[in-house]
């Protein structure tokens, strides 16, 4: 059966962040604490709940809704630089998928090209300047090159993690260059960086819902 996922699929996954971030506050505080302000991990738990909340009191009507309306909470409970990159990355993935209410793997891979594409715009940022597109886009490289291959969707989605997992270990050979980060650039050779670790979270997070789905 081919992996979809419908609006009450995205509210469940929103609510699934929520918990996982609250679960890894502390961690990526830990990580983010080596190379900046330390205050990673509690942007990311207030940013998901608030966003959690929101789906699940307002019940949207479409997957795009669920995340454009989603994401305007979590920059308003998260703030600072962390929150307007994960609007941008929510809002243009929405819009990616407009109106509808179920999307395939096909879908969802436009919609992580479109959340690239978004903190890319709004950050200011490429791959490889140690941030949380060093994370997501090996995920889409790799969710790209299995579609066009028509692999096998299961095993497609487990490499996708796995490119995710690597892009976040391989930041520690980076150094920032973008945000605040690049102020503790010396602090950071050979430390991982937090976003990208939350990308990977995020990622795995939807991509394990997929598969026990």
């Amino acid at each position: 059966m081919p992996l979809s996922l419908n609006t009450r699929d995205a509210v469940a996954i929103l609510t699934k962040l929520a918990e996982v971030f609250e679960q890894n506050k502390d961690r990526l505080n830990e990580l983010d604490a080596r190379i900046g302000d330390g205050d990673h991990g509690l942007s990311m738990a207030r940013g998901f709940a608030a966003a959690a909340r929101q789906v699940e009191e307002k019940s949207p009507a479409t997957i795009g809704s669920a995340l454009m309306e989603g994401g305007m909470q979590f920059n308003e409970a998260a703030g600072s630089t962390i929150g307007i990159l994960m609007f941008s990355a929510m809002r243009e993935a929405g819009k990616a998928v407009k109106d509808k209410i179920e999307a395939t793997l096909s879908d969802l891979a436009e919609m992580l090209e479109a959340a690239v594409q978004g903190i890319m715009k709004r950050g200011k940022a490429q791959v490889g300047q140690k941030t949380i597109l060093d994370s997501l886009h090996p995920a889409l490289e790799a969710l790209r090159a299995g579609i066009a291959a028509g692999a096998e969707e299961q095993k497609l989605v487990a490499e996708a993690l796995r490119a995710a997992a690597d892009g976040a270990e391989r930041t520690r050979d980076l150094l920032p260059e973008v945000g605040r980060a690049r102020w503790f650039s010396e602090r950071s050779k050979g430390q991982i960086d937090p976003g990208a670790v939350s990308g990977h979270l995020i990622l795995k997070t939807i991509g394990d819902y997929l598969l026990e789905k």
